[in-house]
């Protein structure tokens, strides 16, 4: 790393390096180690724990969908990894993500992007399937629930490559958090692209990172308007990273597509509130100040 590049050049050397290890949710870490320690492991518990975490999720994707497996279909769902992994497999590799001190991180300002990030992802993945379910694309439900998911995955590597700069000095002097934001806000859907296409995922996952923001949509693309629908009232009701609400960003395109009226876009927002109701109490955390 040279001494004379500019802070998004070195962003880029660490995705060309393939440096950054994803942290989990420090909760979700917690939880999935608890129950690893019990004598009779159900792997459908850390099942359900590792597909509410984006993070998690998109390791194991990874390692699934890597260069051992070349020519084998692509896997989508954790399901299919854990089946082409092995038990034994998905378990070392939860251990080592989850022993990690990355997500125990002490600075105030990331942990809290961190959790609103989480928050955000896992709040668009449960309505996303409620919105597929009301527009009457119900086998998409596991898809759409993945794309969602994962679709600011980008966000969460910049922050943490920010964090890991921070950590090694290699840079004289670390952005304001206003400059930090802005660059995450406008480089988060090309890294979070470039991320998962060197990570080999599938491509609706890939595109859905990319053009979630994006004025033009491919109107083939049902689960990316989903997102996308999804995505922007989450902004304006202020469930997001953004420190304060977003102005209002239409979503008639999107809501059009399925024709929901005004009353079905009510109770969109009603949806959204109560699966960050849910995701709040199940992890018994204090709801996060918006």
């Amino acid at each position: 790393m040279q001494n004379n590049q500019s802070f998004l050049e070195i962003l880029e050397d660490y995705v060309e390096s393939d440096k950054v290890t994803l942290p989990p949710f420090d909760r979700t870490a917690l939880m999935i180690q608890q129950e690893i320690q019990k004598p009779d492991v159900k792997i459908s518990k850390i099942e359900s724990l590792i597909i509410t975490d984006l993070a998690m999720s998109s390791q194991i994707l990874k390692i699934a969908n890597s260069a051992f497996f070349k020519g084998l279909s692509k896997v989508i769902t954790i399901r299919e990894a854990i089946v082409r992994l092995g038990l034994d497999e998905i378990i070392r590799i939860i251990i080592i993500l989850t022993q990690k001190d990355l997500y125990g991180t002490k600075d105030t300002f990331i942990k809290n992007y961190r959790s609103k990030l989480w928050q955000h992802a896992l709040v668009c993945a449960q309505t996303s399937q409620w919105v597929a379910k009301e527009a009457g694309f119900e086998e998409i439900t596991q898809e759409i629930f993945f794309a969602s998911l994962m679709h600011d995955i980008g966000k969460l590597f910049l922050i943490t490559v920010i964090e890991n700069i921070k950590k090694s000095n290699a840079v004289p002097f670390i952005p304001s958090k206003s400059i930090i934001n802005e660059i995450i806000k406008d480089h988060h859907a090309e890294q979070g692209y470039k991320l998962m296409k060197k990570w080999n995922l599938p491509d609706k996952y890939c595109q859905a990172a990319k053009d979630h923001h994006d004025k033009e949509f491919d109107l083939k693309n049902v689960s990316l308007i989903i997102l996308r629908l999804v995505n922007k009232t989450c902004n304006k009701v202020g469930i997001s990273t953004d420190k304060q609400k977003s102005s209002v960003d239409s979503i008639t395109a999107e809501a059009n597509f399925f024709g929901f009226s005004e009353i079905k876009l009510a109770q969109l927002e009603l949806q959204i509130e109560d699966a960050l109701k849910r995701v709040n109490a199940h992890y018994k955390i204090k709801p996060v100040s918006r």
